[in-house]
């Protein structure tokens, strides 16, 4: 026999599957940890380009004699041909603050995509509806994920950062283009958040049983309120859980971003500095 030679130890079967069923408990334990992290840091991330988006606000405020930009300016209205060069398709705000982060300087309002890859504008990472990864798509060329509110007081009367009379929610008040010192409470009201679409819709009630983005299983097809609620959270929040707890951003009138609920996004809103949204 050999006398250099050594005995060759090995795992037996038991101890092998011992060691797997160790490295799945570790994984089980780590993964929503991970999980967590990534979507704390793309909150952070988004909270950034709010910040951003605000800061073009101010800067289209230099330029036209501190107003600010409408939300939407309906095509069934005059354009100031300063503002767009007489054409004919509809202005929305990401257009209008568009030459302050982007490098294009006259964007139609259904050319959001094409800076997808390049600017604050789109900014949000945990934005990834199946719409919205086709060019071809409209809802992708027009939605950059943010949505401006067009309420720059407390309702009644309201008044409107937003001109095209057939979609205002009061047909006496076609809207304009208003100063920045004239929207109210701008600490509590809201500007820009995390939704689906362009603007902020503004239901008469809302409550911890009503619909809004994402649809869970036995919701109505078309959510109530249109803010995309759970964003930044894990999947399978309940909805109560989404309306209570702050999982989207907000970017407030005075240009702070903070993390909010969707009770927070609806009272931020209909009653800045109030609490009248339901249960």
């Amino acid at each position: 026999l050999d006398p250099y030679r050594r005995k060759v130890s090995a795992f037996t079967l038991v101890e092998l599957l011992v060691v797997i069923g160790i490295i799945a408990l570790l994984v089980s334990i780590l993964l929503p940890s991970l999980g967590a992290a990534r979507r704390s840091a793309r909150s952070v991330k988004c909270l950034s380009s709010l910040r951003q988006l605000g800061n073009a606000f101010a800067m289209y405020s230099q330029e036209h004699r501190g107003y600010w930009p409408v939300a939407v300016h309906g095509n069934t209205v005059k354009f100031p041909v300063a503002l767009r060069n007489g054409l004919a398709d509809e202005i929305r705000w990401p257009d209008l603050i568009a030459p302050y982060i982007t490098s294009k300087k006259d964007m139609a309002y259904d050319e959001v995509y094409k800076v997808r890859q390049n600017s604050v504008l789109w900014g949000c990472p945990e934005y990834s509806a199946a719409t919205e990864q086709s060019d071809a798509a409209f809802a992708s060329k027009v939605r950059p994920g943010y949505g401006m509110n067009y309420y720059l007081t407390d309702t009644g009367p309201n008044k409107y950062a937003y001109i095209n009379t057939a979609l205002s929610d009061d047909p006496t008040q076609a809207g304009r283009y208003y100063k920045q010192t004239e929207w109210t409470k701008p600490t509590e009201r809201a500007l820009i958040a995390d939704t689906l679409t362009h603007v902020l819709s503004n239901p008469s009630t809302i409550a911890s049983t009503n619909t809004w983005y994402p649809v869970l299983p036995g919701e109505a097809a078309t959510p109530y309120f249109l803010v995309d609620g759970n964003r930044h959270g894990p999947a399978g929040n309940s909805r109560r859980k989404q309306y209570e707890a702050p999982y989207m951003n907000m970017l407030f009138c005075d240009l702070h971003a903070s993390v909010v609920s969707v009770r927070d996004t609806y009272n931020a809103i209909h009653s800045p500095g109030q609490n009248t949204a339901g249960n």
